[in-house]
């Protein structure tokens, strides 16, 4: 059975239907933090279904009886129209309905219309795979990143993805863009990726990206996530944010600019300096506007130490106080408090073990926002109140995986837990 529309009929209401919807209920949402969420879950299914899409056509999966505004095969609107009815609207709607109910809605009528949608979708054979796919990848993830977000829950797991969605606009639509414009793709890209240059961008790539996962990560840690509509309640001013205001815009920009030498495409330098222009623009006022209303006089002093895009060599004074408990009777240990000690950390004292209220087994890092690290990501955040080049050397000790390799390095040679004497 079908409609008995054309293809152009289907592919206007495919992407204007949920356009409509969802202007409806944005504009009745109660909250700005709702519509924020609903913009996330949305941009999730963009990402997700375009390169979904895309499979499903090289795999055979279905086809798009479309021409004009296309992309590996998939209509571009179309896609836009979909995300905003997967992503959008079950946000949008948890004011009245739980969320619930609007997916199995939206399953229950990709099973049942999807087969009348020709020829606008041309489905094979297999298409079940493509429509798992595309709901284990985009429908569920993108409700979950939404409702977490408009009801402040699940912290860890929103931030992720987050993470996820961010790293694909940089690494995968920024990039497809650009190549789609000089008329190349992925295939051909990477077929020039190789030799000793390329490698060391790509590490310089993976620095770059810790340092931008140190930054979201010390979001976390003050209750908030990156995106402008989920912050932190506390302002930061401790880990990358002591030697720069705008870490992880920046390290967006450096990985665009990373990809461009890479791939040997000038069109991301644009696209890097595009980001920049909006970062510290548009984006930059808006937030310096409305964090000078939340944070006042503190924000004000912070804001005059650091600065946008060209990070300080010394960390601000106005990082979190912190402390390292080295203890005396361990030789190695107190080598490192000594080392650490006569380079006049800011806002950090070295400070012997034996006097901790607890019973330490290793070097421990304490914080006054509240975090305590031991062993090698202790060394790692005390080097942050260093320098510069020592604080990205202490960001990739504490970076996830690596700082535990590096724990069980240390303990082989002989850096592993000891009892700590009773000062006498």
């Amino acid at each position: 059975m079908t409609t008995g529309l054309d293809v152009s009929q289907l592919r206007g209401l495919a992407a204007v239907a949920p356009a409509v919807l969802a202007g409806g209920l944005w504009l009745s949402a109660p909250t700005a933090r709702l519509r924020g969420a609903a913009f996330l879950a949305a941009l999730w299914n963009v990402v997700g279904l375009l390169a979904v899409n895309a499979a499903a056509v090289q795999l055979g999966w279905w086809a798009f009886g479309t021409v004009g505004s296309m992309w590996a095969g998939v209509p571009v609107d179309v896609i836009v129209g979909w995300a905003v009815l997967w992503g959008a609207v079950p946000v949008l709607m948890m004011p009245w309905v739980t969320p619930v109910v609007p997916v199995a809605v939206l399953l229950a009528a990709d099973v049942l219309a999807m087969d009348s949608l020709q020829p606008l979708v041309v489905l094979r054979p297999n298409w079940w795979w493509g429509e798992a796919l595309a709901v284990a990848v985009c429908l569920l993830p993108g409700v979950v990143l939404g409702v977490a977000t408009a009801h402040r829950r699940m912290l860890r797991v929103r931030a992720t993805l987050q993470v996820v969605l961010f790293a694909a606009v940089v690494l995968f639509v920024c990039p497809t863009m650009t190549f789609a414009l000089t008329g190349t793709g992925w295939a051909e890209e990477w077929h020039r990726v190789g030799g000793p240059w390329d490698m060391l961008w790509i590490q310089a790539g993976a620095v770059v990206a810790i340092i931008a996962l140190r930054a979201v990560a010390d979001f976390v840690h003050h209750g908030g996530t990156p995106f402008p509509w989920d912050p932190p309640p506390a302002l930061v001013t401790g880990g990358p944010y002591a030697y720069l205001a705008n870490p992880m815009q920046v390290s967006g920009v450096a990985l665009l600019l990373i990809a461009a030498a890479v791939f040997g495409e000038p069109a991301l330098v644009l696209a890097a300096g595009i980001a920049a222009v909006f970062s510290g623009g548009i984006a930059g006022w808006s937030e310096r506007e409305h964090l000078r209303g939340r944070f006042g006089d503190d924000w004000i002093a912070y804001r005059r130490a650091v600065r946008d895009w060209l990070p300080r060599w010394h960390p601000c004074p106005q990082q979190p106080a912190a402390r390292l408990y080295v203890a005396a009777s361990c030789e190695p240990c107190r080598d490192v408090g000594s080392w650490l000690a006569a380079r006049r950390p800011a806002a950090l004292r070295v400070v012997a073990a034996e006097h901790h209220p607890g019973q330490l087994r290793r070097i421990r890092y304490e914080a006054a926002d509240g975090t305590v690290l031991a062993g090698i990501r202790a060394v790692g955040a005390a080097l942050a109140h260093v320098s510069l080049g020592y604080a990205v050397l202490g960001w990739l000790l504490r970076a996830p995986g690596l700082s535990g390799l590096l724990q069980l390095l240390a303990d082989a040679v002989g850096a592993g837990p000891r009892g700590v004497p009773e000062p006498s």
